[in-house]
């Protein structure tokens, strides 16, 4: 990998602590409970991703660069099709191979899981990882590579393995799923040029967790 496209990693990777490390010192000095420690995460980590999206985007076309735009309706009906039986796939072998949960949310209303998991994180890391990561890296990384016949772009493929690494800590399903799903949603922003398929697919896929907690 040339100069350039290593530059463009390390300030990606650079870009994703700015975003998660203010949230995280913010946490740990105040310390919440865990109910108010997950809202804060998400707010903080997603102003910040909004605020590098918009100061990046006065450099290029505009946020529709980072997937701030409205997809063709097929893209939004491809993500429901993909997003339940993966999401579906995911609860079976989290029931087969289950593994103890980073975060204990059994103190948590269930408007709170719907909210935070269902909304609120579905929203942020889609913003983060395609709006932000993945955005910046493609308008550097102007490459495809083929896998099985089928075009997947390396900027794809780095934002899914980091998404799947800060998943680590739930288990090796986990961290699998978290990696299929990132390059589901990573795709699809691609092929559509929007956030909303991603989000779509996102929320699905935590759909099951919200149902049988």
């Amino acid at each position: 990998m040339n100069s350039p496209k290593l530059r463009g990693l390390g300030i990606a990777l650079g870009m994703f602590l700015a975003v998660y490390g203010p949230a995280f010192v913010a946490v740990s000095l105040t310390r919440p409970p865990v109910q108010g420690a997950i809202p804060l995460i998400i707010a903080i980590s997603l102003a910040i991703a909004l605020v590098l999206i918009f100061t990046l985007a006065r450099r290029t076309a505009g946020v529709a660069e980072f997937g701030f735009s409205i997809p063709k309706f097929r893209y939004a009906g491809l993500a429901v099709l993909l997003g339940l039986p993966l999401a579906f796939a995911a609860a079976w072998l989290s029931h087969l191979f289950p593994s103890k949960a980073p975060i204990d949310t059994s103190g948590f209303a269930h408007w709170m899981l719907w909210l935070y998991f269902g909304v609120g994180a579905s929203i942020q890391e889609e913003v983060i990882f395609r709006g932000l990561l993945q955005s910046f890296l493609e308008q550097r990384w102007m490459t495809l590579f083929l896998v099985f016949g089928a075009s997947l772009s390396p900027a794809v493929l780095f934002a899914a393995t980091l998404f799947g690494i800060i998943h680590l800590g739930s288990g090796p399903i986990v961290l699998a799923g978290a990696i299929v799903l990132g390059l589901v949603a990573g795709e699809l922003r691609r092929r559509s040029g929007s956030l909303l398929p991603a989000v779509i697919v996102h929320a699905l896929f935590n759909l099951p967790g919200l149902l049988w907690p």
